[in-house]
């Protein structure tokens, strides 16, 4: 799959983009609404936050958990991507191609994991996973509606998918603001959680 990609054909980069950015955003956000809401669903919050660590290094450690599972999950689609085309001998593969194939599916699994930390708030706050798994999906639906119509540079959950190049070889990779964008949305997501961990009323 990954050396398929690294051909520039529009199969290729589409199976990359399904691959990690939609694909991924469901995986990753998955394992985000795991971690976040677990603690309620088998009420072990009270026993988590009646340790010493705080609960910012709580919620630190599950996203730092969620960040190194995407990661490898990445490294892990990349490698098999690699054995199957060097099994297959696929043509037109050369150590450059392969690296920049690599570093796409890198960025692009970085992305769509930055994405995934608003669910963790949704996870939080809907004490479970019901409210983040239609936060998810919602997302999801979204971001595939407004790249079709035209708009997708500008909203952050459709960027992964628009850089990975599913709209084609031929369409334009989102910019400098829709990658800040992106950016921005991970940050928030960390920091709300955060405050909400911290503030929220954990007894009920």
């Amino acid at each position: 799959m990954l050396i398929a990609t690294a051909s520039s054909g529009p199969i290729g980069e589409a199976l990359l983009a399904q691959a990690v950015g939609v694909g991924g955003f469901l995986i990753y956000g998955m394992i985000a609404i795991w971690l976040f809401g677990r603690e309620f669903s088998d009420h072990t919050a009270k026993d988590l936050l009646a340790l010493l660590t705080s609960r910012t290094a709580i919620v630190g450690a599950k996203f730092a958990l969620a960040a190194g599972w995407a990661m490898l999950l990445a490294l892990q689609v990349a490698a098999f991507g690699l054995l199957i085309g060097a099994l297959l001998a696929l043509p037109g593969w050369s150590a450059q191609i392969a690296l920049d194939g690599i570093g796409r599916l890198l960025l692009t699994a970085a992305l769509t994991a930055l994405l995934t930390t608003p669910l963790s708030l949704a996870a939080s706050l809907g004490r479970g996973y019901l409210a983040a798994v239609g936060a998810m999906f919602a997302a999801l639906f979204c971001a595939q509606v407004i790249a079709a119509l035209g708009f997708g540079h500008h909203f952050p959950w459709s960027v992964p998918g628009l850089y990975a190049g599913i709209a084609g070889p031929d369409q334009d990779r989102p910019g400098p603001i829709g990658f800040l964008l992106v950016l921005a949305v991970g940050a928030a997501g960390v920091l709300a959680t955060a405050a909400w961990w911290r503030r929220a009323d954990h007894h009920r």
